[in-house]
């Protein structure tokens, strides 16, 4: 096993198109990396220039103590699983997962052991005799992985490998793949689209746009303190809300003032953010998401100054949570990085400035009997807002 690095990378194709801008990622010994980013940001090409598929147009990039920049991808030492299985439909299972080591030559006895471990790993023992028209997808999915563990590379490289799935196969899916990365303890990249996947795979998580790495964390800390409003919006599901608000102190306690609400800010969200204090009697871009919102009628003793008023446009029942769609009056907040979200969500720019009101979502206990229509009242945990900079975007913290 070793780590990867990549310093300073980027990639220009012959038409002038700056896919990658000056990349640094440096991924741990056995460490499992998410690349995750919307379609087109450049979380493809990172892989496949590690791979070799791609020709590195600037920068380095090591495997291990080894530069590779000019290796063929054959002899990089890694193995590649795609979305779409790339399985010889007349070979069976065993001879898919053996392909590539009898190319090697490598001993018969060699092979039949790296396989069988591998089946045993990935459950496919009783399904070595097949083909793979008779396989499911997720099936057919393990044994491309198994084409990929009996190599036993330094690295696994992973290009959306679960995106052929359906729904709930991929939740099964991921689970078995981080388990089976753990037990190995090979080094990871995985790329996706997909940032519950991301959340829930990765010990860390690289957030990309437009070719550019915005930050690298454990999933987490990305939840938590994401570093501008891009990460804050690509990362959480369903996405965050966002408003631009008026900050005030009064008498020592914080308030944001937005859509002819007012809002106590509870300490707890202020103390990590000593920078805050530089933006009282000015605009800042507050953040909530919606699992920081409460029907206030479920909730005891529910403040006043933490509520927010609204009327119920939608509700949807979803067995463990209701969500609710409401609107805020205050315009959108649009700044380049949720233009490039909303891009993503395949929401036009022009409308999203058109829009004199926020879209907000609130994920509610499922006793809430709010109806399309209602009056309601909703708690706000106060003590989790984010914070940002109007003009950059940056999250406010202070360190």
């Amino acid at each position: 096993m070793a780590g990867i690095t990549l310093e300073d990378v980027g990639k220009v194709y012959a038409d002038g198109t700056h896919a990658v801008w000056d990349l640094d990622l440096d991924i741990g010994d056995g460490e499992f990396m998410v690349l995750v980013g919307p379609s087109g940001c450049g979380k493809t090409t990172v892989l496949r220039m590690v791979a070799g598929l791609e020709e590195i147009s600037e920068g380095e990039v090591r495997i291990g103590d080894q530069v590779v920049n000019d290796l063929k991808p054959r002899d990089r030492d890694i193995a590649m699983v795609f979305q779409n299985y790339a399985l010889y439909p007349h070979m069976t299972v065993y001879d898919n997962m053996a392909f590539g080591l009898k190319l090697r030559k490598l001993p018969k006895t060699d092979i039949g052991r790296r396989v069988g471990d591998a089946a045993r790993t990935l459950g496919l023992e009783d399904f070595l005799k097949r083909k793979p028209r008779a396989l499911s997808g997720g099936q057919r999915q393990r044994v491309a992985m198994g084409r990929a563990i009996v190599r036993e590379p330094q690295a696994f490289l992973m290009d959306e490998p679960l995106s052929n799935l359906d729904a709930k196969l991929r939740v099964q899916m991921r689970s078995e793949i981080a388990r089976i990365q753990r037990a190995l303890r090979t080094t990871t990249m995985y790329v996706t689209h997909d940032q519950v996947e991301a959340m829930t795979m990765g010990d860390r998580v690289a957030v990309i746009r437009k070719g550019a790495l915005q930050q690298v964390e454990p999933p987490q800390v990305l939840y938590d303190r994401p570093v501008n409003l891009f990460v804050a919006g690509f990362i959480g599901s369903p996405a965050m809300n966002m408003v631009e608000a008026s900050l005030s102190r009064s008498e020592g306690v914080s308030f944001v003032e937005f859509g002819g609400m007012r809002l106590r800010v509870d300490d707890k969200a202020l103390q990590g953010r000593p920078a805050l204090k530089a933006y009282e009697g000015k605009n800042v871009i507050i953040g909530l998401r919606p699992e920081n919102l409460e029907d206030a009628s479920l909730v005891s003793g529910a403040a006043a100054d933490r509520r927010i008023s609204t009327v119920v446009e939608l509700r949807e029942a979803l067995g463990s949570q209701i969500a609710i769609h409401f609107g805020v009056d205050a315009p959108a907040v649009v700044t380049e990085d949720t233009k490039e979200l909303a891009n993503d969500a395949g929401t036009e720019f022009e409308h999203l400035e058109k829009q004199t009101t926020s879209k907000f979502i609130a994920q509610l206990d499922p006793k809430s009997q709010a109806r399309e229509g209602d009056r309601l009242e909703l708690l706000v945990d106060t003590a989790r807002l984010h914070f940002f900079d109007p003009e950059t975007g940056l999250g406010i913290y202070g360190d």
